[in-house]
């Protein structure tokens, strides 16, 4: 599927003040969460419990994760390199793993 379908997804689907579970593939969910102040056409806007700002997820850095998902879940796509390129990875995976949960267990 195009990447276009789980951003417009995203947009359609995150609201305001909902509370998303931080989660990774290695350690699963990790027992906190973080508030969405907004999604936008360009970003997604977050409330970090320990953020002193906004955090702004940018529509890129979803579609570069995005692009790199089946293997980031296979395991042969390590965390810390998609670290390399997004300092919203925590935000970023946690919310395309939202949407693979609420769509059956695949991104739309």
């Amino acid at each position: 599927m195009p990447f276009i379908n789980t951003w417009n997804y995203i947009q359609n689907n995150l609201k305001p003040g909902m509370l998303i579970d931080n989660w990774t593939k290695d350690r699963k969910y990790l027992g906190d969460q973080f508030t969405i102040l907004k999604a936008t056409p360009t970003e997604v806007q977050v409330d970090a419990p320990n953020a002193q700002y906004t955090q702004h997820a940018p529509r890129n850095d979803f579609e570069r994760v995005y692009d790199i998902w089946g293997q980031y879940i296979a395991c042969t796509y390590p965390r810390h390199k998609i670290r390399d390129f997004t300092r919203f990875s925590k935000f970023v995976i946690s919310i395309l793993k939202w949407v693979e949960n609420i769509n059956g267990g695949t991104l739309p």
